[in-house]
This record gives C-alpha cells, sequence and structure tokens, in this order.
C-alpha cells in the first residue's frame, strides 16, 4: 500500500516512511487491535466444541463416638472427568464465530488505513519542511538584496545628496526588510511544528533532530486516464466498514437464533473411594453418567427481544456507516483529480510569472542604477519577483500534497490499480 511513495522519485522520503512504519506507536496498536480481534474469535469458536474438565476430589473427616470417645474415621476420594457440550443446531455459535472473524477482517482493514495514513502524513509534513526550508532560503536572498537597496539610500543620505523622495524611500525599503524577517520567523516557526509533527510519526520525539529533504521532490507520472470508479473498493476503510455491515448482520441472525431451543449433552466418568487414595486407580471403582437436556426460553423480561431490536439499530447503523464511507471516497478522490489539474495549471501560470518577475527585476535594477527610474519602482519588481517566487513553492507543495491525498482516496498505487483492470 506504501509503493505510491516512490512516485515522488525520492529515496530518502521512501526511507522516513518505512521508519514511521516500522516505529509509529498508533500503527503499533492498530495491530494489537488486529491481534486481540483474532483472539476473540477463537474464544467464541471454542463455544462450538466440547467442554472437558478433569477434578480430583479428596476429604478425610475424624468423630469421636460413645463414652470412650472412640476416634471413628471416613475417607471420601473421587476423581472424575466431566464433559458439556451445547449443540449448535441452528447455527447461533457460528453465526457469533464468523462475526468475530468479519470484525477481524474489519480491524486488519483498518490497520491497513492507518498505514496508508501514516506514510501520507509522514510524506506531507516532510514536504512541509522542505518547502519552510525554501521560502527561508528566498527570503534570506531578497533579504539582502533589500538590505542592499538601504544601504544606498543610507549612503546617499549621508552623503547629502538625498532630495525629497529620499525620506520615503528608506520608509519603505526598512518596510520591505521587516516584512520579510516576518516571513522568515513564520516559516522557521512553521519548519520547527513539522519537525515535531515528523518526529512523532516516527517514534523519535524528542530526539530534537531528523535529517529531512534535501530539495522539494517532483512527481514523475501523470494520473492514468480511465480510471474505473470500482477501484475504490479496495480502499481499506471501505472494506472495513463492509466487514463490519457483514458482522452485524450474523449477529442479528445469531439473536434471532437465541429465541429457538438449545440442546445440551452432559457426561462424566471417574472413581470414588472412602479406603485408601490409591484405590481411585481401582477400575471396579469406575463411574460414569450420561445425559442431555433441552431448553427454550419462555420468558426473560423482553431481554431476548430487546437484544434482537438492538442488533436490527447497529445493523442499520453500520449500513449508515457504509454508505457514508463510500460517499467521501467518491468525494475524496473527485476532488483529488480535479484539484490536480487546477494545480498543475497554476504551477505553469506561476513559472511564467516568476520568470518574468525576474527580469523585471533585473531590468529594474539596471535602470535604477543608470538613475533611469527610482528605487520605489525597483521595490516594487523586487516585491514582486519574491512574491510570484514564495507563491510558486507554495503551489508546488500543495500540488505534492493532493497528489498523496489521491494515493490516499485510492487507498494505493497506480500500478496496482492497472494490475486490477
Amino acid at each position: 500500500m506504501t509503493g505510491w511513495i516512490n512516485d515522488f522519485q525520492s529515496p530518502r522520503l521512501t526511507s522516513l516512511v518505512n521508519e514511521a512504519v516500522a516505529k509509529n506507536y498508533d500503527l503499533s496498536s492498530a495491530l494489537a487491535r488486529v491481534q486481540q480481534a483474532g483472539e476473540r474469535a477463537a474464544i467464541t469458536g471454542a463455544g462450538r466444541l466440547p467442554e472437558l474438565d478433569a477434578g480430583l476430589q479428596t476429604n478425610r473427616s475424624q468423630n469421636l463416638r460413645g463414652a470412650t470417645f472412640r476416634s471413628v474415621r471416613a475417607n471420601n476420594f473421587n476423581f472424575a472427568l466431566s464433559m458439556a457440550w451445547e449443540i449448535d443446531m441452528w447455527g447461533r455459535i457460528k453465526n457469533l464465530r464468523d462475526a468475530d472473524l468479519d470484525e477481524v477482517s474489519a480491524q486488519a482493514n483498518l490497520f491497513e488505513a492507518s498505514r496508508l495514513s501514516l506514510a501520507a502524513n509522514v510524506a506531507k509534513t516532510a514536504f512541509d519542511i522542505v518547502e519552510a526550508r525554501l521560502q527561508i532560503d528566498l527570503s534570506n536572498r531578497t533579504l539582502r538584496s533589500l538590505r542592499t537597496n538601504l544601504e544606498i539610500l543610507d549612503a546617499k543620505l549621508e552623503a547629502g545628496d538625498a532630495d525629497d523622495r529620499t525620506a520615503l524611500e528608506i520608509s519603505l525599503s526598512r518596510a520591505d526588510i521587516a516584512r520579510v524577517q516576518s516571513n522568515i520567523l513564520a516559516n522557521e516557526r512553521q519548519r520547527d511544528v513539522s519537525k515535531r509533527t515528523l518526529e512523532t510519526l516516527m517514534g523519535r520525539y524528542p530526539s530534537g533532530s531528523i535529517d529531512g529533504l534535501s530539495s522539494m521532490p517532483t512527481i514523475s507520472r501523470e494520473v492514468p486516464i480511465g480510471l474505473p470508479s470500482e477501484l475504490m473498493l479496495r480502499r481499506p476503510d471501505l472494506l472495513a466498514a463492509e466487514a463490519k455491515v457483514d458482522a452485524g448482520l450474523k449477529n442479528l441472525a445469531a439473536s434471532r437464533k437465541a429465541l429457538l431451543p438449545a440442546i445440551r449433552i452432559t457426561g462424566g466418568a471417574g472413581t470414588a473411594t472412602t479406603d485408601e487414595f490409591v484405590d481411585i486407580f481401582d477400575v471396579q471403582n469406575l463411574v460414569w453418567n450420561i445425559g442431555a437436556n433441552l431448553t427454550r426460553p419462555i420468558y426473560q423480561g423482553g431481554q431476548l427481544r430487546a437484544e434482537i431490536r438492538l442488533s436490527e439499530a447497529e445493523r442499520d447503523e453500520l449500513v449508515s456507516d457504509y454508505a457514508q464511507t463510500a460517499l467521501t471516497a467518491f468525494r475524496e478522490v473527485e476532488t483529488a483529480l480535479a484539484s490536480e489539474g487546477y494545480y498543475r495549471a497554476q504551477v505553469a501560470a506561476l513559472t511564467i510569472a516568476v520568470v518574468e518577475a525576474r527580469r523585471a527585476e533585473s531590468l529594474s535594477l539596471g535602470q535604477y542604477e543608470e538613475g533611469l527610474v527610482d528605487i520605489i519602482t525597483l521595490l516594487d519588481s523586487q516585491r514582486r519577483a519574491f512574491d510570484s517566487q514564495s507563491t510558486l513553492l507554495t503551489v508546488q507543495l500543495e500540488l505534492l500534497k493532493n497528489r498523496t491525498d489521491l494515493y490516499l482516496a485510492l487507498g494505493g498505487d497506480f500500478d496496482h490499480l492497472l494490475s486490477e483492470k
């Protein structure tokens, strides 16, 4: 379910995801729930088999009788094997066992859903970290340019070459510097938060350090055309909801069968003696018994009928949950597919905007040095170049996150989907 990570062409990202899958505590809890469900199914299934018990009872008593206080001693030694078996004539216990097996399937699929979600969260958090670092690098480059402009203005002011516009230009330069410094602090805070989140997801917190991605990953492939809607049937959360519906139906059947008669067979064999303990191994002291009883509930204060109604209500809830999960799955896939096109178009437009903004910045810098334009024009072109590059980084991040959400919505990678068609 995590093969889609390879589509981002980042071995480091693959390593982070694999480590998180191996060490995440929430995922360990989900795996433990699968094991618990399996043991519950085994416990319920044991009800279809006979119960066999062995018992050994010994006691000795002594009384004083008569005027002479003569001692009278009595021994009692018993060894017995007992058997009890409720014949599952109507399949009630089988229904309960099968319902528990469906619950095992549900928990196993929820584990897969947790693993897929964990991988997606690790990937998106890693993207956040590298995007914040790139934003900081961009801000620092812009900050150096702005400080150079301010130094020129300050030198001009100190040399006495200032005019009426110099004070305004200095204020605008200082405002832009403060704005960029604020952006740096905001991105440093976001990077710090994301690093702590990633450490927690990987079970490392609070180690305080983690090697993130060296660069923004790129998507290696396009979304295949003509993906079938049936592919969502492999989504683990949808499979879990379906298994829970099956379990609810079987629990309902078991509740209804509880109204029917039950046959229970009991038997036992053993030895008993009032002499010496070793006599319990004497076959002549063997005793045995066997019996059967048929019971049918008549009146239990409405408990059984209430259990049927409860099972029906639980079934209705599970069916509604399944329907809602299916609708959510369709919405998530369609939203991610549509967003993919929008984000790619944005990236294309912003790439052009970055190229033009950088050209405009270079031209305005040259014209400013030649005295053809004022510094306000230069500051405006620098601001446009910075904003376009910063926005491009943000949209590239959103494109990566949206592709991750698409894999999450589909329940896996495209190769697996195409192999199933």
